[in-house]
């Protein structure tokens, strides 16, 4: 119990700490995929077909679905629980692979920033961690066929998944356990034939996948794009330890000193995940917007090979410089996210609602007090759809704001127009509404600082 107490006080720590977020910060993680997401897991009770939609996340929707039916604030619980597992399965993972101060793995996951900042939100980066660290936990318990069970399911959490699938195909291969190789397919077989009721294709998994195109409307980025962008992902100390750990789990794979544990599936795990979209976002293919968020989908492998890299201050003899030493970076990483740096957490601007959401509010309040029941919808934003409480799907009373959409409309019903999702993903401009016939503007919501125009509300005549 001794051995415990450091990880599961730390773990009482994670519990007040997301606790009180939830209760103090009403943020959404972002407006977009945050909250689309959160809107598939809603809505999956009331049509079905969702739980097999390829961008929502198959194994995120079934898993999610019960949470998001509490609101938003279930879903950010459910996130939660996600990270609270996964710190402690990485923990595990580090005491299975008998390293020293197993603890700074814990350390590590509670204080990444940007790791703390979307846990509170719909996305699926946490739950596809959470299975990486069962992978890595069941792998070193040697159930080698759960753990390829649980990787088998991976694609369907997220796409890169995929990357994931392959690499741990390569360490059944160096292992020789061939039995277990034909367990990786489970999860496309199950899914293959549970999502023939909507698409009446067996091959749904494949041909489904919404980013398998050699094309990006997002553009491309340079070669060292997420290299640069890791730093606001983890911040400094764990960058810097991870980096010595990189270097020193290849170091020991050349030395013959490295399990193959470690160097395939933590060191060439995050490599191949790592160099895949850094590849996508610089060739501009499979829609890759250059998100740094999705290094957090492997942050046990992060870990894992941060505490590597602190685990090299034990070769210090003098005891008192390698405890001070130790205490310190221990001390920095805990102290970072609260800094005032730009990979640090800002919390006001990324706990709380953006602007742009509370314009949504404001319109939203405003059809709330007009409408009527036959009324129907035209709108993009998905915050917005939670405000007016409307099915998204549901085309009698939602459709997306699109100009082949307008004919759609009919009299007393709300057009809602924003800067962000109409502007930029349907291509309407708001000069395009003011010389749009029939249309009667009730609402305007400027951004107090820049005077920009956020949200316009009409409504047809």
């Amino acid at each position: 119990m001794l051995r415990k107490s450091p990880i599961l006080f730390l773990l009482a720590f994670y519990v007040v700490a997301a606790t009180l977020t939830i209760a103090f910060f009403n943020g959404t993680g972002d407006g977009g995929d945050s909250v689309m997401h959160y809107i598939f897991a809603f809505e999956a009770p009331s049509h079905p077909e969702l739980y097999f939609h390829h961008w929502a996340k198959p194994v995120f929707v079934l898993l999610a679905s019960p949470f998001a039916q509490f609101g938003f604030v279930g879903i950010k619980v459910f996130n939660a629980i996600v990270v609270l597992l996964t710190i402690w399965f990485s923990w595990r993972t580090a005491e299975l692979l008998k390293l020293k101060n197993t603890i700074v793995v814990a350390i590590i996951l509670v204080f990444t920033p940007l790791y703390y900042i979307l846990t509170f939100s719909g996305l699926t980066e946490p739950l596809f961690a959470l299975f990486v660290s069962l992978m890595l936990f069941f792998t070193l318990r040697k159930n080698i066929v759960v753990a390829a069970l649980i990787v088998s399911f991976l694609p369907l959490v997220r796409s890169e998944g995929l990357i994931v699938l392959g690499v741990y195909g390569l360490y059944l291969l160096w292992e020789k356990k061939w039995k277990a190789m034909p367990v990786l397919l489970v999860g496309h077989i199950v899914y293959s034939f549970a999502g023939w009721f909507v698409y009446r294709d067996l091959l749904w998994v494949f041909t489904q996948i919404p980013y398998a195109h050699l094309s990006s409307p997002y553009g491309s980025g340079g070669l060292l794009h997420f290299v640069n962008k890791m730093f606001y992902v983890v911040g400094l100390p764990i960058y810097l330890l991870f980096i010595v750990g990189m270097f020193t789990i290849f170091w020991q794979f050349l030395r013959k000193k490295s399990t193959s544990e470690v160097f395939i599936l933590v060191f060439l795990g995050f490599l191949a995940f790592f160099v895949a979209h850094t590849l996508f976002f610089y060739l501009g293919i499979f829609h890759s917007m250059g998100l740094m968020r999705v290094l957090l989908s492997v942050m046990p492998f992060i870990a894992i090979a941060a505490i590597i890299g602190f685990n090299l201050l034990e070769h210090i003899k003098l005891l008192w410089l390698r405890k001070s030493i130790q205490i310190a970076m221990v001390v920095l990483i805990v102290v970072f996210p609260f800094t005032k740096n730009p990979a640090a957490i800002r919390w006001e601007k990324d706990m709380k609602l953006s602007n742009n959401q509370k314009a949504a509010t404001l319109i939203a309040k405003t059809v709330l007090e007009i409408q009527s029941d036959t009324n129907a919808y035209l709108f993009s934003d998905p915050y917005t759809c939670l405000l007016l409480q409307v099915d998204y799907f549901d085309t009698d009373k939602h459709q997306m704001l699109e100009a082949a959409s307008f004919q759609e409309l009919e009299s007393g019903d709300f057009l809602i127009w924003e800067h962000l999702f109409a502007n930029f993903e349907s291509g309407i401009s708001a000069e395009y509404l003011a010389n749009f016939p029939g249309l009667e503007k009730l609402q305007e919501v400027k951004d107090e600082k820049s005077g920009k125009v956020l949200f316009l509300l009409y409504r047809k005549f």
